[in-house]
């Protein structure tokens, strides 16, 4: 079978799965149809379905079935066609699924911010499910080690996230400032976690972070919208959480996962790819920034 068929029969599989996991009746949210590459830094890939992987370029469009691919030291912003966000973090693999709200990480570390009212959203890892109804949450998995973390930044009646290893099973509900981890099937405890000290500790999130407006005006006008729509549940979210001795260490829930060794062997004696005039993408020529002279979009 094709690579784009066993991930359609995967999508299928998933909803059959999550319908009956619920009692209570489901909203029915937008589907997903595309996501535009609205920010990225160092080098990001995308393969299509009926093309060959090529270098991703800002406003560049994803469909269903698109992988995106970041590399070392890479992340890249998505905006999909509903409103909902993803940050993605380096070294990830990463796709969703036709005529359904759901992802998939195949390895990585995400930040998914979903507006309210949308509905059941899925995000599927080798090793575990995270349904969720909303709004904010990361997703860390490490195919080398078959270990997903999940931690929740919000919480609203009504509007639970709920994570499972990938057959159903073991499920549990995470509430704001806590996380679980999956290893090998196996849904560990419930551990918590402070959330300023996630914020302070995880770049990637610090937009949500109470007192960090100044960074939502960095952003697209139409990514602004939605971004100040979550920041309002995350300022609830650390505002109720009590002073709390965390059971985690924060760095670890918000840490890149190494290289892919499949990603490595792809390159000449697994080296880094090389730019022009000896620039290492994945570094941005060691800024940490793209380029501050090439044009908006193109590699360094």
């Amino acid at each position: 079978m094709s690579l784009q068929g066993k991930r359609w029969l995967s999508g299928i599989a998933v909803g059959s799965i999550l319908s009956g996991l619920f009692i209570q009746p489901v909203l029915a949210g937008t589907n997903l149809t595309s996501a535009k590459v609205y920010d990225f830094d160092s080098q990001v890939q995308l393969e299509s379905v009926k093309q060959k992987s090529r270098l991703a370029k800002i406003g560049d469009v994803m469909v269903p079935m698109d992988i995106l691919k970041t590399g070392s030291s890479a992340w890249a912003k998505l905006l999909f066609n509903e409103g909902t966000l993803f940050r993605i973090h380096a070294n990830a693999k990463f796709f969703f699924v036709p005529n359904t709200r759901s992802f998939q990480l195949k390895h990585g570390l995400v930040l998914s911010m979903i507006q309210p009212g949308q509905g059941i959203t899925t995000v599927i890892t080798p090793t575990a499910k995270i349904v969720a109804f909303g709004t904010a949450l990361t997703v860390r998995h490490d195919s080398t080690q078959n270990t997903t973390i999940v931690s929740a930044l919000t919480e609203k009646p009504g509007r639970p996230i709920f994570v499972s290893n990938d057959n159903g099973a073991g499920q549990i509900r995470l509430k704001a400032g806590e996380q679980v981890e999956i290893k090998d099937n196996v849904v560990g405890p419930v551990k918590s976690f402070s959330l300023p000290g996630f914020y302070q500790a995880c770049p990637m999130s610090r937009v949500l972070a109470p007192g960090q407006e100044q960074l939502v005006t960095l952003e697209p006008t139409e990514v602004q919208t939605p971004l100040l729509v979550i920041r309002e549940e995350t300022a609830e979210a650390v505002a109720r959480q009590s002073a709390v001795s965390s059971s985690t260490e924060l760095t670890k829930l918000c840490a890149p996962v190494a290289e892919l060794p499949e990603e490595k062997n792809k390159r000449p004696n697994g080296g880094p790819r090389i730019g022009i005039g000896g620039c290492i993408p994945f570094l941005t020529c060691g800024t940490g920034r793209p380029n501050p002279g090439r044009i908006p979009g193109q590699r360094p």
